[in-house]
């Protein structure tokens, strides 16, 4: 039982630690999509709001 709870808190580990990776690469692209957008077309109207809803 105890190999069992300590196999999944490694694994649970190890999804978070990918789910912070692809949080990373998002917002790297986030960052440059925004960099390259004028800041006040309809396109980042949208992005703004579903920031702000989040």
């Amino acid at each position: 039982m105890q190999a069992s709870a300590s196999k999944l808190l490694k694994e649970t580990c190890t999804y978070i630690r990918s789910l912070h990776r692809e949080i990373d690469d998002l917002s790297e692209r986030l960052s440059e999509l925004m960099a390259t957008m004028d800041s006040n077309s309809a396109q980042a109207e949208i992005i703004r709001s579903l920031l702000r809803s989040s």
